[in-house]
């Protein structure tokens, strides 16, 4: 919390009535999700074991976070008050302290979604008498996997000026990492999103898809470091 704009993006976030409203859009998607697979008699609860709805309910959740994750870093979620890493260029704080805070920041506001998601995922657990052990390990896949998107939407927010040609490429980004992936052969699979959850519900900890997605986000944020330090300069 000593980083000056991990404190200025917390900040605006919290105080933004956009993420607000994003925020009730996230929560009403899960809970239509969780309401719509509810058994038309509550007897029927301990009759049913399946995971679709549990699964379901995490592909919408992975896609979400992952998505608003990257738009506020790339900008294309403006929230009120805060500013694009490129803006702060000429501030008073290094290449480092940018990127270090928008990183955490960014990693904290998936964290604090996951969590406001958790007690719809709890129900959904309980609907399906799906063990709850489950949670932690989709948990993990979803913040790892988001985190690592939303670099990537940090680095862009950085090397496109124009903000149509960073949107249609933060776009395509996000179709071939959600889409594309599934032509990969089998194998790699699970570096879909996805997948990767799917499996983590279904008790596989994917540990290569976290350790590419923890790898994409380090190495982002290592060129949109290097990036800010030559725009500086020049």
């Amino acid at each position: 919390m000593e980083n000056p704009v991990l404190r200025g993006d917390l900040r605006a976030r919290s105080g933004s009535r956009k993420i607000w409203v994003l925020q009730a859009v996230y929560l009403g998607m899960l809970g239509a999700l969780v309401f719509l697979g509810l058994p038309p008699e509550l007897g029927r609860f301990t009759e049913s074991n399946e995971t679709s709805l549990y699964v379901a309910v995490l592909w919408v959740q992975i896609v979400m976070v992952a998505y608003f994750a990257s738009a506020c870093l790339i900008q294309e979620i403006a929230v009120e008050g805060e500013k694009a890493a490129i803006d702060l260029i000429f501030a008073p704080f290094s290449p480092a302290t940018i990127v270090i805070g928008k990183s955490v920041s960014s990693l904290v506001t998936i964290g604090y979604w996951l969590v406001l998601g958790a007690p719809l995922l709890v129900l959904t657990t309980a609907i399906r008498q799906i063990p709850t052990v489950s949670l932690l390990p989709t948990a993990s896949v979803i913040a790892v996997a988001a985190w690592g998107i939303a670099q990537i939407g940090l680095l862009y927010g950085v090397f496109f000026d124009a903000e149509f040609l960073r949107t249609v490429v933060h776009w395509a980004t996000l179709l071939v990492i959600f889409v594309g992936t599934t032509l990969l052969p089998l194998p790699l699979h699970g570096l879909n999103p996805i997948v990767a959850v799917t499996d983590a519900a279904r008790g596989l900890l994917p540990a290569v898809p976290m350790a590419t997605y923890a790898t994409i986000g380090v190495g982002c944020a290592l060129w949109t470091g290097q990036r800010l330090r030559s725009l500086a300069a020049g």
